[in-house]
This record gives structure tokens, C-alpha cells and sequence, in this order.
């Protein structure tokens, strides 16, 4: 209605309005004045105490522990962390603080590891021509020519270059050594150990012989495995006609002596020629024909 003041009903719900009574005057109440001074109470803090003058030494509340800090020290003693001087505390200008320095790192980091970005592959410094790569058998040491002709110098007392005999090879001998031993067993003898172990150890004694006998140059343990075996060769020719005659007979033990002197005169020629030696080539054709003996036992016997 007109003129009747409005009244809320959540108002009623909660209660009477609380009543604000003034302060009374003078009751504690205290008002800041620039340029007065200010009355000290129970409540009020302690008044201000006058600082040092610039310059200064400031003493620490306990005496004679930290020492005397002057203006541009943190504190100096057995306590303090030494002299700083002023712009020590933080960073100046054109300094990276610890935040900046923290964030530069973690944005290498970050980008390093971020997806997408991966070091370029490594690119190999050769190229694999395989066209241009030298045969297996070369990159073995394996002369096929040169093994041949020295086999055709065995066998049809060709003669040979002195660069050919130098150029000593174990292919050669290891597989006339495998052809003997395997015409042995087809005529029920198997003797692959007595084969390798006569060449073995009658190749150590005509080393050490022609190195006692030689007066300009000697000779190593390769080259002479080498010479003794090709030298088998008329020994294999021995065994392989002993699978289709009997060699225990007058004509076997002629074909046996015929034999002893061809790989004899072979070999020792190869010595000679080999180490320069032509004076003293039948002296090495003993020990060297006594060698061949052996093979030739085991071969008919």
C-alpha cells in the first residue's frame, strides 16, 4: 500500500537486525598525524632505532662471533661466506639470472627431445662396388696360376722363376697332401696322419739343415712346406697306380726308386734355385730323398 514501508520477509526469518552502537569518545581509538609524534602503549611496537650512518660498520647482536660487516660484506668470520661486494646478490645488466639460465636449458633440452626432430642418418665414407672387388680367391692369397706352373715344374721338370718359388703357398701342397692320403684309403690304408706328420716333421729337419748349410741367405719353415709338397707329386702318381697294380713286386719297387729320384731332383732344384745354392743341391738332395723314402714306404707297404 501507499506510504507503508516494504518489508522483507526473509529479514523476519532471521532475526532482529543487530544494533551498531557508537564508540564512545577517547576509547583506544588513535589517529595517524604527519609530524606529531606517536604515543607509545602496551600494544604498540618498540620504537624505531636510528641506523647506522653510511659507511658504517655494523656489529652483529652477538659480539665477536660473525665479525664486523662494513657496507659491501655478508658477513665475514669462521661463519660468514667471505666478502661480496655490492652486485654480487643478483644478476646484473646483460647477466643470465638462475630462472633465465634454467629456461634456456630446458628449451635445448626440450627441443632436442621434441618429436620430429632427429639427428640426420650417418652416411657411410665408402662405396660397396662390388664390380671392382678383387676374386676370393686373391683376397685369400691364393695364386691359382702360380700354383699351377709349379706343379708343372714337378711334373715336367720345367723351369721356374725365382719370383714364382719366393711366392710359397700351403694351398698347393695341403691338397696334394689330401690327393695321396685319399689314394691310400682307396686301397683300404688309412694313413692321413702319417702323411701330414712326415711332411710336418721332415720339413722342420731340412729347414734346419739348409739354414746350417747356406752361406748367403736361408730359408723359413714356410717355404720349405711348400717345396717339400709340391715335390709329393710323383708320389701321388705312385699311389694312384698302386689302386690298379700291386707294388709289392719287382716293377713296384722299380716304379718306387724311379719315383724317390724324380720328386728328389725336383725338390732339391727348387732349393737351389730358391736360396741360391746351386754348388751344395746335392748335398740337400740327400736329407730331401730321405724324406720322399719315407712316403714311398707308407705308400707300398
Amino acid at each position: 500500500m501507499a506510504g507503508q514501508p516494504v518489508v522483507n520477509p526473509l529479514s523476519q526469518q532471521l532475526g532482529p537486525a543487530p544494533r551498531m552502537q557508537a564508540p564512545a569518545a577517547g576509547a583506544g581509538l588513535q589517529f595517524f598525524t604527519p609530524g606529531a609524534a606517536q604515543p607509545q602503549g602496551p600494544g604498540m611496537g618498540a620504537p624505531p632505532q636510528p641506523g647506522p650512518a653510511p659507511g658504517q660498520a655494523v656489529r652483529a647482536p652477538v659480539g665477536g662471533q660473525m665479525g664486523e660487516m662494513g657496507p659491501g660484506q655478508m658477513g665475514p668470520g669462521p661463519m660468514g661466506p667471505g666478502a661480496m661486494g655490492p652486485g654480487q646478490m643478483g644478476p646484473g645488466p646483460g647477466q643470465m639470472g638462475p630462472g633465465q639460465m634454467a629456461g634456456q636449458i630446458g628449451g635445448q633440452i626440450g627441443g632436442q627431445m621434441a618429436p620430429g626432430n632427429f639427428p640426420p642418418p650417418a652416411v657411410n665414407s665408402y662405396d660397396d662396388d662390388i664390380e671392382n672387388e678383387p676374386p676370393l680367391l686373391e683376397e685369400l692369397g691364393i695364386n691359382v696360376e702360380h700354383i699351377l706352373l709349379r706343379m708343372q715344374g714337378v711334373a715336367f721338370f720345367k723351369k721356374l722363376d725365382e719370383e714364382i718359388l719366393k711366392d710359397a703357398d700351403l694351398s698347393g701342397p695341403l691338397l696334394i697332401c689330401l690327393t695321396l692320403g685319399m689314394a691310400l684309403l682307396l686301397v683300404g690304408k688309412l694313413q692321413f696322419g702319417y702323411v701330414y706328420g712326415l711332411i710336418a716333421g721332415g720339413s722342420f729337419g731340412i729347414c734346419c739343415l739348409i739354414n746350417v748349410m747356406s752361406q748367403k741367405e736361408g730359408i723359413d719353415l714356410y717355404r720349405t712346406i711348400s717345396i717339400l709338397g709340391y715335390g709329393l707329386i710323383p708320389i701321388v702318381f705312385l699311389a694312384l697306380f698302386g689302386i690298379l697294380v700291386s707294388l709289392k713286386s719287382t716293377f713296384g719297387s722299380i716304379m718306387a726308386a724311379v719315383c724317390i729320384a724324380w720328386a728328389t731332383a725336383s725338390s732339391s732344384r727348387f732349393f737351389a734355385i730358391a736360396i741360391h745354392m746351386q754348388d751344395q743341391r746335392w748335398l740337400v738332395a740327400y736329407p730331401v730323398g730321405l724324406v720322399y723314402t719315407f712316403f714311398t714306404l707308407i705308400t707300398i707297404f
